[in-house]
This record gives C-alpha cells, sequence and structure tokens, in this order.
C-alpha cells in the first residue's frame, strides 16, 4: 500500500505533509519496541459527496502497524484525539478504559495536520504512569526529529533489552523491567530512576559527546563475565534540553557463538591448508616419478594425474585464504588456466584464456568438482584440440533462474565425426561426464562449432 498517497487523496494535506506522516510511520515498528505501547498516527479525514471533497469530517486517517506491515484505516478516534486537535496541547486521557498520551504534529508553517497516540497496556500500574509518560514523550519527540539516515540505524529492542532514559544533567528519568535487573551487575544505584548515570559502573566515556553532538554510539564492554552492547540515542526534546535512550543488550551467548565460529573457521582454513599440502606432496612425488620415466606415455599420465591432483589442491589453497567456505568460479577459472598454462603450453605457443559472465559463488564441496571438470576441459583443448597450435579458449558462466550454466568452447580442431559418450575412451572426457551426471545431478551436451568445440554444462548450484 502506497501510504503516502493513500493520506494525500483522503485528507486535506498537500504533498509535504503527506510526506512528513509517512517519514514519522516509518519508526512506529521501533517506537512500539522500545515503548510496549501502540502507537498510531492520525489525521482528519475529509467528507466527500458525490466525488468532490467538502468539510472536514468527524473519523480520523489512522496510520499503524498490523500484521500486514504499516497500514491505514479510518475510524471515529478517540475523544483524546479530537480534543488535542481542537487545543493543540499534549493531552493524557482515557479512552474505553485504556490511558493514552497524545502529542500533536506541526508541521513547518506551524499547523497542527494530526498526532501521535501512545495507548499504554491496561497491566500498567498507577505508580508507573509519570515514568511512561517520560517514556511516550521521549519517543514522540525522536520520532519528528529523526533523519532518514538515523531511522535506518534504529534496531529494534527485544523484551530482554534494558532501556534507560536519562537527560543532560546524567539524572536518569526512565527504566524498564529489563535494566532494573541489570543494577546488581552494572553497579547502579538501586533506586536506579532519580540516581545519575555515573553513579554506576557503566563504560561510557564518550556519553559527554553523545549528548552534545548528538551522534548515536554503539560499543561493546565486558562486565564480569557478561558483553553489553550499549546503544546510545541522543534527543533534542527542545532548545535547552536533550535526552538519550540507552539500550542495553546481553550479547554474552552472541559473543561467545562468535568466538566459537571464528575458533571453527580457523580450525577448517587450517584443514584446508594441510590437505592442500599433503595434494601437492603427492604430485611433487608423481612429478619425480614422471622425469625419471624415459616412456612418453608414462610421462603423459603422471602430468593428467599430477593436473587433476593440482586442480583438488587449487579448492583448498583458495578456501584456506577466505573467512567463507565459497568460492567465486572465476577464481578456479583463472588459476587452474595460469597452473595449466605453466606445464601444457610451450613456449612457441600462443594460447588465449577469457572468462565472461558472472563470478558465481559456489561451496567449497561442489567447487572441488568443478575445478575437476574445467581442468579436465582445458587440458583436453590443449592437448587434442590446440595440439600445439596457436588459438583461444573461453568459458562463461551464467545464473539461470538458480541453475547455473557453463559453456566453453575452443577453436580447435574438433572432436572425430564418429564420436560419442558410449564409445569415447577417453579419461578425462569419462570423469567430465560422471562428474556432471552423478555429483552435479546436472545435463551435459557437446558438440563440433566447425571452429572447434562447445560443451555445455547445466546444473543446480548447490548439487
Amino acid at each position: 500500500m502506497d501510504i503516502g498517497q493513500d493520506i494525500l487523496n483522503r485528507t486535506p494535506l498537500g504533498p509535504l505533509q503527506t510526506s512528513l506522516l509517512e517519514h514519522i510511520s516509518k519508526l512506529i515498528s521501533f517506537g512500539e519496541s522500545l515503548t510496549r505501547q501502540r502507537i498510531q498516527i492520525f489525521t482528519p479525514l475529509l467528507e466527500t459527496g458525490q466525488g468532490e471533497r467538502s468539510q472536514q469530517c468527524a473519523d480520523m486517517l489512522c496510520i499503524e502497524r498490523s500484521d500486514q506491515g504499516i497500514t491505514t484505516r479510518q475510524l471515529k478516534g478517540s475523544h483524546t484525539w479530537h480534543t488535542m486537535m481542537k487545543d493543540g496541547q499534549p493531552l493524557i486521557g482515557l479512552d474505553d478504559e485504556q490511558r493514552q498520551h497524545v502529542f500533536p504534529i506541526v508541521d513547518n508553517g506551524g499547523r497542527i495536520i494530526g498526532g501521535i497516540s501512545f495507548t499504554l497496556s491496561p497491566s500498567i500500574k498507577a505508580e508507573q504512569y509519570e515514568q511512561e509518560y517520560v517514556l511516550s514523550d521521549t519517543m514522540q519527540r525522536l520520532m519528528l526529529t529523526a533523519t532518514d539516515e538515523q531511522i535506518l540505524s534504529y534496531e529494534p529492542m527485544s523484551y530482554f533489552d534494558g532501556l534507560i532514559i536519562f537527560d543532560d544533567t546524567y539524572k536518569i528519568l526512565y527504566a524498564n523491567d529489563a535494566a532494573m535487573k541489570l543494577v546488581d551487575i552494572l553497579g547502579f544505584d538501586r533506586r536506579l530512576v532519580g540516581s545519575s548515570i555515573f553513579s554506576s559502573t557503566l563504560k561510557m566515556s564518550a556519553i559527554q559527546q553523545v549528548l552534545s553532538d548528538r551522534n548515536i554510539l554503539t560499543n561493546e564492554e565486558i562486565y564480569q563475565d557478561m558483553v553489553i552492547r550499549q546503544h546510545m540515542i541522543p534527543i533534542a526534546m527542545g532548545r535547552n534540553e536533550t535526552r538519550c535512550f540507552l539500550v542495553l543488550h546481553d550479547c554474552t551467548r552472541e559473543s561467545k557463538q562468535q568466538q566459537e565460529l571464528l575458533v571453527k573457521n580457523s580450525i577448517i582454513k587450517e584443514v584446508h591448508h594441510r590437505v592442500k599440502n599433503n595434494l601437492q606432496t603427492v604430485a611433487g612425488l608423481l612429478r619425480m616419478e614422471a622425469r625419471r620415466s624415459s616412456l612418453p606415455e608414462v610421462k603423459q599420465a603422471l602430468q593428467e594425474g599430477i593436473n587433476r591432483i593440482e586442480s583438488m589442491a587449487l579448492v583448498h589453497d583458495i578456501v584456506s585464504h577466505y573467512d567463507e567456505d565459497y568460492i567465486g568460479i572465476r577464481s578456479i577459472y583463472d588459476e587452474l588456466c595460469r597452473l595449466l598454462r605453466m606445464s601444457m603450453v610451450r613456449q612457441d605457443q600462443e594460447v588465449t584464456f577469457t572468462y565472461s559472465g558472472e563470478d558465481i559463488l559456489i561451496s567449497s564441496h561442489m567447487a572441488s568438482y568443478v575445478s575437476l571438470i574445467i581442468n579436465e576441459l582445458i587440458t583436453n583443448s590443449l592437448e587434442h584440440g590446440l595440439d600445439g597450435r596457436n588459438g583461444q579458449i573461453h568459458l562463461t558462466v551464467t545464473d539461470i533462474n538458480g541453475s547455473i550454466e557453463l559453456i566453453f568452447w575452443d577453436n580447435g580442431k574438433g572432436l572425430p565425426s564418429n564420436f560419442s559418450f558410449t564409445s569415447n575412451k577417453r579419461l578425462g572426457l569419462t570423469i567430465i561426464n560422471n562428474l556432471v551426471a552423478h555429483e552435479l545431478k546436472g545435463s551435459l551436451s557437446i558438440e563440433n562449432t566447425g571452429t572447434g568445440v562447445l560443451v555445455t554444462i547445466h546444473m543446480k548450484k548447490e548439487a
């Protein structure tokens, strides 16, 4: 629903006034999470007669949060709402046995265009009324003064987060139940409300700077065995008064989980690093055997084995250098091109390797299969397609509705006219076919283009 257009069509407000109400409405969800009060923004409606607007009617257009998000609806509005619109002053009312705090919304021209209503929960006790008004008053001021950039930085509070409001004299004006439970841990005066924010052991050296500059500050501090995230939001209440929301979030569990994750990532990276080293050791041993052999067929077979081992080692090497267990297909292709150029391209041969399309991220598990496939494709092109001649090798990668399409081509001499997978005896093509069909659950097609070979592979992002 376009809330702004709905307001513009059904009220006497202009575009700028409508934008103001829409801007304020962005903070309804955040405000309700802090105050635990129902927040509604309202503005008078116009009566409509025979398709034309006429005089203002008694109904109100109400902007509120519902299961569908922020929506609008028409309602009569409470007596307190109508009184506030008439008098233009903040009011405390009792409608349908529910206590309401209502504040005016004033445009740049000084005209009252609507109001913000805070409805208290029936469970609030009489001795809490004064503090709840401080909470409503501070929240409505934040809603009226917050910028778009500030709104994006506000995170909803949970029921377990502590909330404290203090002013520019450092006096605590409000504290919710969760904050009261943190009294002993954070060293607060047990009275809390009415005491100084500096009477606690809170580590907030920048508090004076926050109040003077009116800039939001978030940091994490350790208290005993707890990690507390402190989020301070300064609010200009008027020309000479500033208040500050202090949200205290116990992130001990999150911090421990993050630490455990870092340790696990370090272990996984170390495992990948050791596997890479072991594979390279095996490749080194095979390379020694290849040098000792005098038979060309043995040398070639050993070199092909070395290339396959190094393609697997490549994946482990890349993963060991990144925090995430995901690898870009382009990184695999570029590294394999570099390795195979060194081992298979002759000094007098000119081969151009190119890549186009998206650099899709795939898991290291999937990457091990993809690297072997790309290794076999490049190896076959260099060994059989180009066969020592100059040429081009290209890979195109595309994301198609959650699937990956790999298109590989070269401008070599192509496949034999009688080629088929069933009669094919090349190990490389057999490896490609088996990996695509059985491990990646994909499909494979190979065809001659007249100027080389075109290989098309389709596979899911996660096999």
